[in-house]
């Protein structure tokens, strides 16, 4: 079973497809804000100390971002369930090791995948914004605590990677039901935008199911951070038992 889940992971993380996730979450980041950079290069004067920082947390509380968010998560790995059916691979492989361990393999793939991605991009578009801006902004004043934009990202980070492992375990699950790949890419865009429609016109006070109250929760959730973190990782399990009784269906039938 460990070896099943680190060569889902493995398999996840080294293909291309997530490198290039991450590098469009990055190039997403900035031309979402093309403002904030044709603002901060026509400046005569020096940037505000920590521009940089400032800069990534505005994008990522954008809708810009938001909108990529549920699709780039799976596209490392929540259609390579439908992947090994197709190929044959599924018939092959699933008698030389157990099915909960191939499960536990796939899910544990899109749940790292579908988190790093995103992690990694902002982290990617942090470190660009640090080189672009950086030399640009003038120095901290005297008796001024610096900023800590760093550590609100790095805080952000656990958030951003259980929901975006949330939705490619979606995909994944859906796909499995629906025998498609093109699922895996559509469900969680859809599931994404209904849930956002619901809590934005409808029910304004649901804020328990509203996917961009996971990422930057405010007063209301009473545990904090803890709040979406129990929420999403009930949501991800949920996820993983849908699958699991997915890939038992269609094993059957081999």
């Amino acid at each position: 079973m460990k070896h099943a889940i680190r060569t889902g992971i493995r398999q996840s993380v080294c293909s291309a497809r997530f490198w290039l996730g991450a590098a469009f979450i990055a190039a997403v980041v900035f031309l979402t804000s093309m403002d904030g950079v044709t603002e901060a290069f026509r400046s005569e004067e020096p940037l505000a100390y920590g521009y940089h920082g400032d800069f990534i947390l505005k994008a990522l509380e954008g809708d810009g971002l938001t909108v990529c968010l549920p699709i780039v998560c799976a596209l490392p790995y929540a259609a390579s369930f439908v992947d090994d059916v197709k190929t044959g691979f599924l018939k092959l492989y699933i008698h030389r090791t157990s099915q909960r361990g191939y499960i536990l393999g796939k899910a544990a793939g899109c749940l790292v995948s579908g988190g790093a991605v995103i992690v990694l991009g902002l982290w990617l578009a942090y470190g660009l914004a640090a080189a672009l801006f950086g030399p640009l902004e003038g120095p901290l004043a005297p008796d001024t605590p610096a900023p800590e934009h760093a550590m609100t990202l790095l805080r952000n980070c656990g958030l951003i990677f259980l929901s975006g492992g949330f939705w490619s375990l979606f995909g994944l699950a859906m796909s499995a039901f629906m025998a498609s790949r093109y699922i895996a890419y559509a469900a969680p865009f859809i599931f994404y935008y209904v849930l956002i429609i619901l809590c934005e016109r409808y029910f304004t006070s649901l804020y328990v199911v509203y996917p961009k109250a996971w990422l930057s929760p405010g007063a209301e959730w009473a545990m904090g951070r803890w709040g979406p973190a129990l929420v999403i990782a009930e949501l991800i399990g949920l996820a993983v038992l849908s699958f699991g009784a997915a890939v038992r269906k269609r094993v059957q039938g081999l």
